[in-house]
């Protein structure tokens, strides 16, 4: 029999125990849990899995690799583990005991067992390490970044603190006012991420007044607990500048990487040359430090680093089943993009297909009609107030997507009204 204690943070304790019965034991403080799964496991059972399903969550590099053959390995410090990741190797465990894409029967010892239902995106996902949205406080009455040299220049930053730091960027988007990212690692290795680039800013701005609004741009880290709220929050971030401007490209603001996810035409873009091969003087320029030394796969055009280069496109198209999932993410999944605005406290702001798609989900989910021409007086009034409340929609846009006569709507939203909620 094998057995593996882990001993996570906060006093509590998971015990697996990997034999024909697996039983898994949580000690949260003085209290007891105990679950078991011998049914799953068991010759006769209708699904049988093999041990050697879990020895992949217990590799070498795993946080969960205590082994228990001796007391003293119990005791080691590599053995503590996060909630969350107790949570991760839960959530694995439960998919490697009962993804099986059918329940044939499967005699003691009988080989070719059934594959894993599990998607490969899922597989992928959580395989990976920790995921993270970062995302900085935007700043109201300021900007980050005033012009084209300024964008520029944080485009090299963040390609320098990439790769000189211990997290993977999957997507990025810099904003006038606020920045986001999409980073998979530790987070301290994210927050590492972040102090690196606002060390950059504040040494390249230490002259110019600027480092009370560099400073006032305070980074949030969101975990990613699931493949799905991955997916949103990267989708979140490369339609930020769509969002934010009419006259952007969703798959074409220079500084964001929407434009580098299932681009068949990104091998016939200039690829730039190395950073590293650039003089001397260019790359203390770039850097904005004496030191001239640059990681070699930075690569740039004009002096300005490439995205492709630093940001790891191909790892977040794996975790779309292809390129029209993806595009249907991007411009469907809006109530997703609408909760993750509200948690960061951003500006909605929804075009009219967009809502229209709130309206027609409303009607049938919560007033059970086909459409708004069919909900009565007081509900189509009820809705009005939702899209301006929940969705911040306009009287003009209101107006236009119930077929409201725009006297009713500003009458119901005066003009001069502002702010939350009543």
């Amino acid at each position: 029999m094998q057995q593996h204690l882990l001993r996570p943070s906060r006093h509590l304790y998971l015990h697996l125990s990997l034999h024909s019965s697996a039983k898994i034991h949580l000690f949260p403080g003085s209290s007891s849990f105990s679950s078991s799964f011998s049914a799953l496991f068991e010759d006769d059972s209708p699904v049988h899995a093999p041990s050697s399903s879990f020895s992949a969550l217990f590799k070498d590099d795993s946080p969960f690799c205590t082994p228990s053959s001796s007391k003293s390995a119990q005791n080691k410090d590599e053995g503590v583990v996060s909630h969350e990741s107790v949570e991760k190797f839960l959530k694995k465990f439960m998919f490697l005991s009962m993804g099986f894409e059918n329940s044939t029967y499967l005699a003691p010892g009988q080989k070719n067992r059934p594959q894993l239902s599990m998607s490969t995106c899922e597989q992928l996902f959580f395989e990976g390490g920790e995921y993270y949205h970062l995302c900085t406080k935007p700043i109201e009455d300021e900007l980050l970044f005033r012009t084209e040299d300024e964008l520029n220049e944080m485009l090299n930053f963040i390609a320098l603190a990439t790769y000189g730091g211990r997290c993977t960027l999957l997507a990025f988007s810099i904003m006038e006012n606020h920045l986001h990212f999409v980073l998979e690692g530790k987070r301290e290795d994210c927050a590492a991420f972040y102090d690196d680039l606002q060390r950059r800013l504040l040494k390249l701005h230490r002259t110019d007044g600027r480092a009370k609004i560099i400073l006032a741009a305070t980074p949030q880290l969101i975990p990613i607990s699931s493949l799905k709220q991955l997916r949103d929050e990267i989708v979140y971030v490369i339609r930020n500048p769509f969002v934010d401007r009419r006259n952007v490209n969703l798959f074409s603001y220079k500084w964001c990487s929407g434009y580098l996810y299932f681009n068949g035409l990104l091998d016939f873009m200039q690829e730039g040359e190395s950073a590293a091969a650039m003089p001397l003087t260019k790359r203390r320029a770039f850097k904005h430090e004496r030191d001239g030394e640059i990681d070699p796969r930075i690569k740039v055009l004009n002096g300005v680093a490439l995205p492709s280069s630093f940001t790891d496109y191909r790892r977040v198209e794996s975790f779309f089943e292809d390129a029209r999932e993806f595009v249907h993410w991007t411009l469907k999944n809006v109530e997703s993009q609408v909760e993750i605005a509200k948690r960061f406290g951003e500006k909605i702001l929804l075009d009219d297909k967009e809502l229209w798609s709130v309206i027609f989900k409303s009607c049938k989910e919560v007033y059970h009609v086909d459409g708004p021409k069919l909900l009565s007086n007081d509900n189509k009034l009820r809705l009005a107030k939702t899209l301006k409340w929940d969705y911040n929609a306009g009287n003009a846009q209101i107006a236009r997507c119930m077929s409201l006569p725009i006297s009713v709507v500003n009458d119901l939203f005066p003009l001069s009204t502002k702010g939350p909620r009543p």
